[in-house]
Protein backbone atom coordinates (compact mmCIF):
# COMPACT_ATOMS: atom_id res chain seq x y z
CA UNK A 1 0.00 0.00 0.00
CA UNK A 2 1.49 3.53 -0.76
CA UNK A 3 1.90 5.94 1.58
CA UNK A 4 2.26 3.79 3.85
CA UNK A 5 2.12 6.00 7.61
CA UNK A 6 5.06 5.03 9.87
CA UNK A 7 3.80 6.85 12.76
CA UNK A 8 2.56 4.76 15.92
CA UNK A 9 -0.88 6.05 16.43
CA UNK A 10 -1.61 7.07 19.97
CA UNK A 11 -4.74 7.81 21.42
CA UNK A 12 -5.45 11.27 21.33
CA UNK A 13 -6.85 12.57 24.56
CA UNK A 14 -9.83 14.18 22.59
CA UNK A 15 -10.85 10.62 21.16
CA UNK A 16 -14.57 10.68 21.86
CA UNK A 17 -15.37 6.56 21.64
CA UNK A 18 -12.91 3.66 22.45
CA UNK A 19 -13.12 0.88 19.98
CA UNK A 20 -15.78 -1.49 21.12
CA UNK A 21 -15.83 -5.82 20.33
CA UNK A 22 -18.57 -6.81 17.36
CA UNK A 23 -21.61 -6.03 18.65
CA UNK A 24 -22.65 -9.99 17.61
CA UNK A 25 -22.72 -13.04 19.86
CA UNK A 26 -22.60 -16.79 18.26
CA UNK A 27 -26.43 -16.83 18.83
CA UNK A 28 -26.96 -14.40 16.74
CA UNK A 29 -24.81 -15.49 14.26
CA UNK A 30 -26.88 -19.16 14.33
CA UNK A 31 -30.03 -17.33 14.06
CA UNK A 32 -29.18 -15.99 11.05
CA UNK A 33 -28.05 -19.38 8.98
CA UNK A 34 -30.32 -21.94 7.96
CA UNK A 35 -27.41 -24.04 7.94
CA UNK A 36 -25.76 -26.45 10.31
CA UNK A 37 -21.46 -26.12 11.27
CA UNK A 38 -19.27 -23.72 12.82
CA UNK A 39 -19.06 -20.17 13.05
CA UNK A 40 -16.39 -17.92 14.78
CA UNK A 41 -16.55 -16.29 18.68
CA UNK A 42 -16.79 -12.49 17.91
CA UNK A 43 -15.16 -11.72 21.31
CA UNK A 44 -12.53 -14.47 21.11
CA UNK A 45 -10.35 -15.40 17.96
CA UNK A 46 -9.85 -18.95 19.62
CA UNK A 47 -12.73 -19.35 20.17
CA UNK A 48 -15.87 -21.62 18.21
CA UNK A 49 -19.26 -22.45 18.05
CA UNK A 50 -21.50 -24.85 16.45
CA UNK A 51 -24.88 -23.98 14.76
CA UNK A 52 -27.94 -26.60 13.72
CA UNK A 53 -31.34 -25.07 13.48
CA UNK A 54 -30.75 -21.68 13.66
CA UNK A 55 -29.27 -22.43 17.00
CA UNK A 56 -26.09 -22.65 18.93
CA UNK A 57 -25.75 -26.00 19.91
CA UNK A 58 -22.19 -26.35 21.20
CA UNK A 59 -18.81 -23.79 21.79
CA UNK A 60 -15.43 -24.74 22.90
CA UNK A 61 -11.73 -23.08 22.22
CA UNK A 62 -8.75 -24.30 20.20
CA UNK A 63 -6.29 -26.18 21.60
CA UNK A 64 -3.02 -25.00 22.16
CA UNK A 65 -3.60 -21.70 21.63
CA UNK A 66 -4.36 -22.01 17.97
CA UNK A 67 -6.45 -19.48 15.93
CA UNK A 68 -10.09 -20.51 14.79
CA UNK A 69 -10.24 -19.72 10.87
CA UNK A 70 -14.27 -19.11 10.21
CA UNK A 71 -14.13 -19.36 6.97
CA UNK A 72 -12.29 -22.59 6.75
CA UNK A 73 -14.40 -23.77 9.68
CA UNK A 74 -10.58 -24.86 11.40
CA UNK A 75 -7.69 -24.17 13.78
CA UNK A 76 -4.72 -22.68 12.70
CA UNK A 77 -1.43 -21.36 14.11
CA UNK A 78 -1.40 -17.72 15.68
CA UNK A 79 1.43 -17.05 13.16
CA UNK A 80 -0.32 -17.15 9.85
CA UNK A 81 -4.08 -16.98 10.82
CA UNK A 82 -5.75 -13.54 11.32
CA UNK A 83 -7.20 -12.96 14.46
CA UNK A 84 -10.63 -11.93 13.26
CA UNK A 85 -11.20 -9.92 16.97
CA UNK A 86 -8.05 -8.08 17.47
CA UNK A 87 -5.18 -6.78 15.06
CA UNK A 88 -2.71 -6.65 17.86
CA UNK A 89 -3.25 -9.77 18.90
CA UNK A 90 -2.06 -11.01 14.93
CA UNK A 91 0.77 -8.48 15.14
CA UNK A 92 2.28 -10.20 17.79
CA UNK A 93 2.28 -13.62 16.61
CA UNK A 94 3.04 -12.89 13.20
CA UNK A 95 6.31 -13.55 12.27
CA UNK A 96 6.59 -12.19 8.45
CA UNK A 97 5.20 -8.83 7.31
CA UNK A 98 1.49 -8.03 6.74
CA UNK A 99 -1.23 -5.51 7.10
CA UNK A 100 -4.11 -5.92 9.12
CA UNK A 101 -7.91 -4.32 9.95
CA UNK A 102 -7.94 -2.45 12.67
CA UNK A 103 -11.40 -3.48 13.40
CA UNK A 104 -12.63 -0.34 16.15
CA UNK A 105 -11.34 1.90 13.31
CA UNK A 106 -12.38 1.49 9.59
CA UNK A 107 -10.08 4.59 8.69
CA UNK A 108 -7.27 3.24 10.22
CA UNK A 109 -4.98 -0.01 9.42
CA UNK A 110 -2.01 -1.93 11.04
CA UNK A 111 0.83 -3.40 9.62
CA UNK A 112 2.47 -5.91 11.22
CA UNK A 113 6.09 -5.84 10.71
CA UNK A 114 7.02 -9.19 11.71
CA UNK A 115 8.92 -8.78 15.16
CA UNK A 116 5.46 -8.34 16.87
CA UNK A 117 5.04 -5.20 16.84
CA UNK A 118 2.11 -2.91 15.35
CA UNK A 119 2.52 0.20 13.23
CA UNK A 120 -0.88 2.48 11.90
CA UNK A 121 -2.07 4.16 9.62
CA UNK A 122 -4.58 5.91 8.23
CA UNK A 123 -6.94 6.03 4.45
CA UNK A 124 -7.30 9.68 3.24
CA UNK A 125 -10.22 11.39 4.31
CA UNK A 126 -13.53 9.83 4.22
CA UNK A 127 -11.88 6.72 3.27
CA UNK A 128 -12.37 3.09 5.20
CA UNK A 129 -9.59 -0.07 4.94
CA UNK A 130 -10.12 -3.15 3.24
CA UNK A 131 -8.92 -5.65 4.11
CA UNK A 132 -10.20 -8.11 1.28
CA UNK A 133 -7.32 -6.33 -1.18
CA UNK A 134 -5.42 -3.83 1.08
CA UNK A 135 -6.69 -0.68 -0.14
CA UNK A 136 -8.43 1.65 1.37
CA UNK A 137 -11.79 2.58 -0.44
CA UNK A 138 -14.69 5.37 -0.07
CA UNK A 139 -16.79 5.42 3.27
CA UNK A 140 -17.68 5.58 6.01
CA UNK A 141 -19.36 1.65 5.55
CA UNK A 142 -17.06 -0.35 6.90
CA UNK A 143 -16.38 -3.90 4.84
CA UNK A 144 -15.20 -5.61 8.27
CA UNK A 145 -18.62 -4.90 9.78
CA UNK A 146 -20.52 -8.08 8.56
CA UNK A 147 -21.41 -11.16 10.53
CA UNK A 148 -19.78 -12.80 7.34
CA UNK A 149 -16.37 -12.31 9.16
CA UNK A 150 -17.00 -15.55 11.91
CA UNK A 151 -18.95 -17.51 9.55
CA UNK A 152 -17.35 -19.90 7.07
CA UNK A 153 -16.98 -19.24 2.95
CA UNK A 154 -20.12 -19.59 0.12
CA UNK A 155 -22.99 -19.46 2.65
CA UNK A 156 -25.87 -17.12 2.24
CA UNK A 157 -27.24 -15.47 6.06
CA UNK A 158 -29.55 -13.04 6.68
CA UNK A 159 -28.56 -9.66 7.47
CA UNK A 160 -29.05 -9.02 11.01
CA UNK A 161 -29.71 -5.18 10.04
CA UNK A 162 -32.46 -5.43 7.42
CA UNK A 163 -34.55 -8.03 8.51
CA UNK A 164 -35.74 -10.31 5.10
CA UNK A 165 -32.63 -9.32 2.98
CA UNK A 166 -29.56 -11.32 2.76
CA UNK A 167 -25.60 -11.62 2.69
CA UNK A 168 -23.75 -13.88 0.66
CA UNK A 169 -20.61 -14.59 2.61
CA UNK A 170 -17.14 -14.80 1.22
CA UNK A 171 -13.59 -14.41 2.58
CA UNK A 172 -15.25 -12.92 5.49
CA UNK A 173 -17.23 -10.39 3.93
CA UNK A 174 -20.61 -9.95 3.17
CA UNK A 175 -22.41 -8.76 0.09
CA UNK A 176 -25.67 -8.02 -0.01
CA UNK A 177 -28.42 -9.37 -2.15
CA UNK A 178 -31.92 -8.94 -3.60
CA UNK A 179 -34.57 -11.37 -3.95
CA UNK A 180 -36.74 -11.83 -7.09
CA UNK A 181 -39.42 -9.62 -7.26
CA UNK A 182 -41.62 -11.78 -6.96
CA UNK A 183 -40.65 -13.43 -3.85
CA UNK A 184 -38.51 -10.07 -2.04
CA UNK A 185 -37.87 -11.51 1.45
CA UNK A 186 -35.47 -13.58 2.24
CA UNK A 187 -36.35 -16.09 5.14
CA UNK A 188 -32.77 -17.15 7.30
CA UNK A 189 -34.78 -20.29 8.65
CA UNK A 190 -35.01 -22.32 5.05
CA UNK A 191 -32.27 -19.43 3.56
CA UNK A 192 -34.54 -18.84 0.57
CA UNK A 193 -36.66 -16.05 -0.90
CA UNK A 194 -40.56 -15.86 -0.31
CA UNK A 195 -43.59 -13.78 -1.07
CA UNK A 196 -44.65 -13.21 2.83
CA UNK A 197 -42.05 -11.11 4.67
CA UNK A 198 -40.64 -13.36 7.41
CA UNK A 199 -40.37 -10.31 9.87
CA UNK A 200 -44.10 -9.25 9.77
CA UNK A 201 -45.93 -12.48 8.00
CA UNK A 202 -47.68 -10.49 5.44
CA UNK A 203 -47.39 -10.51 1.85
CA UNK A 204 -48.00 -6.64 1.04
CA UNK A 205 -44.79 -5.80 0.05
CA UNK A 206 -44.23 -4.14 3.65
CA UNK A 207 -40.60 -5.23 3.99
CA UNK A 208 -38.10 -3.86 6.73
CA UNK A 209 -36.97 -0.54 7.12
CA UNK A 210 -34.26 1.02 8.79
CA UNK A 211 -34.91 2.37 12.10
CA UNK A 212 -37.01 5.88 12.39
CA UNK A 213 -37.84 5.40 8.41
CA UNK A 214 -41.92 6.10 7.93
CA UNK A 215 -41.93 4.62 4.91
CA UNK A 216 -41.13 0.68 3.99
CA UNK A 217 -38.47 -1.36 1.42
CA UNK A 218 -41.03 -1.31 -1.47
CA UNK A 219 -43.56 0.72 -0.75
CA UNK A 220 -45.27 2.79 -3.07
CA UNK A 221 -46.09 6.50 -2.80
CA UNK A 222 -48.27 8.92 -5.19
CA UNK A 223 -46.85 11.87 -5.75
CA UNK A 224 -43.38 11.37 -4.74
CA UNK A 225 -41.78 11.56 -8.39
CA UNK A 226 -43.25 15.25 -8.60
CA UNK A 227 -40.33 17.60 -9.63
CA UNK A 228 -37.58 15.08 -10.24
CA UNK A 229 -35.37 14.98 -12.93
CA UNK A 230 -33.25 11.74 -15.14
CA UNK A 231 -29.23 12.71 -15.02
CA UNK A 232 -28.25 12.10 -18.53
CA UNK A 233 -30.38 9.70 -20.84
CA UNK A 234 -31.50 7.65 -17.87
CA UNK A 235 -35.12 5.79 -18.32
CA UNK A 236 -35.56 6.49 -14.61
CA UNK A 237 -34.46 8.64 -11.62
CA UNK A 238 -34.28 8.63 -7.73
CA UNK A 239 -35.60 11.51 -5.58
CA UNK A 240 -35.43 12.00 -1.70
CA UNK A 241 -37.82 11.05 0.38
CA UNK A 242 -37.20 14.68 2.67
CA UNK A 243 -38.41 12.83 5.72
CA UNK A 244 -34.95 10.97 6.24
CA UNK A 245 -31.36 11.36 5.09
CA UNK A 246 -30.71 8.17 3.49
CA UNK A 247 -33.86 7.39 2.12
CA UNK A 248 -35.23 7.71 -1.90
CA UNK A 249 -37.87 6.78 -3.90
CA UNK A 250 -37.03 5.45 -7.90
CA UNK A 251 -39.12 6.55 -10.31
CA UNK A 252 -39.94 6.37 -13.52
CA UNK A 253 -41.77 9.44 -14.42
CA UNK A 254 -42.54 12.39 -12.49
CA UNK A 255 -46.37 11.61 -12.55
CA UNK A 256 -45.31 8.11 -11.36
CA UNK A 257 -45.63 6.25 -7.98
CA UNK A 258 -42.46 6.73 -6.36
CA UNK A 259 -41.11 2.96 -5.09
CA UNK A 260 -39.24 3.94 -1.57
CA UNK A 261 -35.50 2.18 -0.86
CA UNK A 262 -32.87 2.99 1.54
CA UNK A 263 -29.35 3.43 1.05
CA UNK A 264 -26.92 0.70 2.11
CA UNK A 265 -25.68 1.16 6.15
CA UNK A 266 -23.57 3.63 6.60
CA UNK A 267 -24.44 6.08 3.78
CA UNK A 268 -27.06 8.54 3.12
CA UNK A 269 -29.06 9.56 -0.25
CA UNK A 270 -27.33 12.69 -1.76
CA UNK A 271 -29.97 13.88 -4.09
CA UNK A 272 -27.75 16.40 -6.70
CA UNK A 273 -26.22 13.42 -8.08
CA UNK A 274 -28.77 11.02 -6.92
CA UNK A 275 -26.48 8.51 -5.26
CA UNK A 276 -25.61 6.93 -1.99
CA UNK A 277 -22.61 8.41 -0.66
CA UNK A 278 -20.63 8.92 2.51
CA UNK A 279 -23.22 11.00 4.98
CA UNK A 280 -19.80 13.43 5.13
CA UNK A 281 -19.60 14.43 1.97
CA UNK A 282 -23.18 16.37 2.08
CA UNK A 283 -25.13 18.64 4.02
CA UNK A 284 -28.48 16.69 5.07
CA UNK A 285 -31.00 19.00 6.95
CA UNK A 286 -33.41 16.86 7.82
CA UNK A 287 -34.25 17.56 11.41
CA UNK A 288 -32.14 15.07 13.52
CA UNK A 289 -31.92 12.91 10.92
CA UNK A 290 -28.03 12.70 10.68
CA UNK A 291 -27.85 9.70 12.44
CA UNK A 292 -30.17 7.72 10.53
CA UNK A 293 -28.58 4.13 8.83
CA UNK A 294 -24.90 4.85 10.47
CA UNK A 295 -23.29 2.42 12.43
CA UNK A 296 -21.56 6.03 14.62
CA UNK A 297 -22.36 7.09 18.25
CA UNK A 298 -21.97 10.51 17.02
CA UNK A 299 -22.34 12.56 14.26
CA UNK A 300 -21.64 16.47 13.22
CA UNK A 301 -24.67 18.53 13.60
CA UNK A 302 -25.70 20.06 10.24
CA UNK A 303 -25.27 24.22 9.81
CA UNK A 304 -22.44 23.93 13.17
CA UNK A 305 -19.19 24.11 10.74
CA UNK A 306 -19.07 20.54 13.06
CA UNK A 307 -18.39 22.46 15.81
CA UNK A 308 -21.57 20.38 17.24
CA UNK A 309 -21.73 16.99 17.36
CA UNK A 310 -25.02 15.30 18.34
CA UNK A 311 -25.14 11.85 20.44
CA UNK A 312 -26.87 9.39 18.32
CA UNK A 313 -27.98 7.21 21.57
CA UNK A 314 -29.98 10.21 23.44
CA UNK A 315 -29.93 13.13 20.69
CA UNK A 316 -28.11 15.30 23.38
CA UNK A 317 -26.16 18.38 21.07
CA UNK A 318 -22.70 18.38 22.41
CA UNK A 319 -19.15 20.47 21.79
CA UNK A 320 -15.89 19.41 21.44
CA UNK A 321 -13.59 21.33 23.94
CA UNK A 322 -11.77 24.55 23.32
CA UNK A 323 -8.23 23.64 22.53
CA UNK A 324 -10.22 20.25 19.75
CA UNK A 325 -12.96 22.56 18.48
CA UNK A 326 -14.09 20.87 15.84
CA UNK A 327 -15.45 17.31 16.22
CA UNK A 328 -14.37 15.31 12.74
CA UNK A 329 -17.45 12.45 12.80
CA UNK A 330 -15.26 10.15 9.88
CA UNK A 331 -12.07 10.05 12.48
CA UNK A 332 -14.57 9.85 15.00
CA UNK A 333 -12.68 12.46 17.03
CA UNK A 334 -12.14 16.17 17.78
CA UNK A 335 -9.53 18.31 16.65
CA UNK A 336 -7.67 21.42 16.06
CA UNK A 337 -8.09 21.33 12.30
CA UNK A 338 -11.57 21.87 10.45
CA UNK A 339 -12.07 18.67 8.73
CA UNK A 340 -12.44 20.00 4.70
CA UNK A 341 -15.83 17.46 4.69
CA UNK A 342 -18.95 19.20 2.65
CA UNK A 343 -20.57 18.62 6.37
CA UNK A 344 -18.24 21.31 8.00
CA UNK A 345 -18.57 23.71 4.98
Amino acid sequence: MGGFNMKICALAACLLLAGHAAGYSMEDLCAQWSGSGYVGDPSDCHGWGYCQGQKLVSWNKCNNGLVFNAQTSTCGFANSTICTTSAEATCKAATSPMYVAVLNDCNKYGYCFGNGSIGYGNCTTGGVYAANNNTCVWGPSCPQDTICRFMKNDIFVGDPNTCGSYLQCNSGYGTPGQCPTKSPYFNPANGYCQPTNPCTGDSSNSGSSPSGSIYSVGQEVAGACAGGTAIGDAAYFYVADNKTCYGYFYCTSTTAAGTWNSCVLGTQFYPTNQTCVSPAAFDCTVANGRCGNVNSPFMAVSGTTCNEYQICASGTIASCPASNPYYDEVNNICTSTKPAYAICA
